[in-house]
C-alpha cells in the first residue's frame, strides 16, 4: 500500500468501523520502515524498496487525520519522533526561499492526461511547484496537531508558524490574481483542480481568493481534472463551501462502474486502460456520503465532539451514521423541506453542534430533535 492510497483508505475505515487497530498498524507501518534519511517506505516490507518525497508527505498527514478521529495518546507519543523526523527530512530540502524544489525519490501526484506521461504537474529541473509545497504546508499542520496531542505544544507553535510563512511564500509565487487561481508552477503556464483544492483546503488563500478559486472549480475553466483517488479533496472542498449538490453529481464515475458490472472500485477513470480493477483508494464515497453528505466530523480531539453540518444537495431526507470511538454511533435522521427547513432526530455519545444554512444550534449527548424552520 502506498501511503496516498492509504491515506485515504484510512478514513474510508474510520467511517465503517470504531476499530481503530488496522489505521495504527498500517501507520506505524511506514514509521517502522522509515529510511536513514526520514523518508518512509511506498511499500513495505519488500525486497525492492522505494521512497517518495510525496508520498512521505501524505504520511505525514495521517496523523492529523488520527487525532482528530480517535484516540490514543501513548500510542501517538510513540510515533511522535518517527513523524519528526520524516518532516525534518523534508525541512533540509528545502531551497533558499524554503519551498521544495527536486523531488526526491518516486514523483506520483496522480494519472492526469493533461500531464502528459508524468505523474506530477511539475518535473525535475523546472523549479518549485505548488503542489508538492501545498502537501508540505499539510503535512506540517498535521504534525502540529499531532505535537499538540503529545504534549509539546512549543513544538506545535513552532510548525504551525512555518506551515504559515510557507502558505505565504505559495502564494505570493504562484498566485495568478488576473486569473484568480493557484498556478502549478513558477511560469504560471499550468493549473489544475489539484492545486486549488490543496490551497483551500490548506487556508493559504484569504476568503475572497479562496472563493474566487472555488469558483473556478465549478465554472467550467480549464484545469487539468483530478481522478479517482484525487477526487477525494475535491469532494473535501466541496463540503467546506456546502456544495453537497456537486459531490452527488460526481458521483457519476461510480454510476459508470456499476454500469459497467464492476463491484470493487478500478484505479483509473479510463476503463480501457485500467491497471487495477480492484484499488481501495476509490471507495472514498463511502467516507463522503457520511462525513461530507450527512456532515457529521469531530469537533474536538479525539471526536470528543460533534460538528453535524448536512451537505443534502437535492436530497429530501437522509439516514446516516458514523462510528464513534466510544462504540456507540452517531446516528442522524433529517428531512429537509422547502425553504430551508430541517427537521430530524439526532443521536450521539457525545456533545455537538448542528448547524444548518449558517445557524449553529448546540445539543447534548443522547437524543435530540432538530427543528430548524
Amino acid at each position: 500500500m502506498y501511503p496516498a492510497d492509504t491515506r485515504v483508505q484510512l478514513l474510508t475505515l474510520t467511517a465503517l468501523s470504531a476499530d481503530d487497530r488496522m489505521i495504527r498498524r498500517a501507520m506505524e507501518i511506514y514509521d517502522l520502515g522509515r529510511r536513514d534519511d526520514g523518508l518512509v517506505p511506498n511499500n513495505w516490507p519488500t525486497r525492492n524498496f522505494q521512497e517518495s518525497q510525496v508520498m512521505s508527505l501524505n504520511y505525514l498527514m495521517m496523523y492529523g487525520d488520527y487525532v482528530r478521529w480517535h484516540r490514543n495518546d501513548e500510542w501517538l507519543k510513540a510515533r511522535f519522533p518517527g513523524a519528526m523526523n520524516t518532516l525534518l527530512a523534508m525541512k533540509r530540502q528545502e531551497n533558499a526561499e524554503g519551498l521544495l524544489e527536486d523531488t526526491l525519490g518516486s514523483p506520483f501526484i496522480d494519472w492526469v492526461r493533461e500531464w502528459g506521461r508524468d505523474p506530477m504537474p511539475v518535473g525535475r529541473g523546472d523549479g518549485p511547484g505548488a503542489l508538492v509545497n501545498l502537501y508540505y504546508v499539510h503535512a506540517m499542520r498535521s504534525v502540529a496537531e499531532l505535537a499538540d496531542a503529545v504534549g509539546e505544544p512549543e513544538l506545535a507553535d513552532y510548525w504551525r508558524g512555518r506551515a504559515k510563512k510557507l502558505g505565504e511564500t505559495v502564494v505570493r509565487r504562484f498566485w495568478d490574481a488576473e486569473r484568480g487561481l493557484m498556478a502549478d508552477d513558477v511560469r504560471h503556464t499550468i493549473y489544475s483542480e489539484h492545486t486549488q483544492c490543496f490551497a483551500i483546503l490548506g487556508d493559504v488563500l484569504g476568503p475572497d481568493a479562496a472563493a474566487t478559486a472555488f469558483a473556478h472549480l465549478t465554472d467550467g475553466t480549464e484545469l487539468a481534472r483530478v481522478t479517482v483517488y484525487s477526487l477525494h479533496y475535491l469532494f473535501e472542498t466541496f463540503a467546506r463551501f456546502g456544495r453537497g449538490d456537486l459531490i452527488l453529481e460526481r458521483l457519476s464515475l461510480w454510476r459508470k462502474y456499476l454500469d459497467c458490472g464492476l463491484c470493487t472500485t478500478v484505479e483509473d477513470p479510463d476503463l480501457e486502460q485500467v491497471r487495477s480493477d480492484c484499488h481501495a483508494w476509490g471507495s472514498h464515497p463511502i467516507y463522503h456520503l457520511r462525513a461530507s453528505i450527512a456532515g457529521i466530523r469531530p469537533d474536538g480531539r479525539g471526536f470528543s465532539r460533534v460538528r453535524i453540518a448536512p451537505n443534502p444537495g437535492p436530497l429530501k431526507s437522509l439516514k446516516a451514521s458514523m462510528p464513534h470511538p466510544s462504540g456507540e454511533l452517531i446516528e442522524v435522521d433529517l428531512q429537509f423541506g422547502q425553504n430551508g427547513a430541517v427537521q430530524g432526530i439526532i443521536r450521539s455519545p457525545v456533545d455537538g453542534t448542528f448547524i444548518w444554512h449558517g445557524r449553529k444550534t448546540p445539543f447534548l449527548r443522547g437524543t435530540s430533535t432538530i427543528s430548524n424552520p
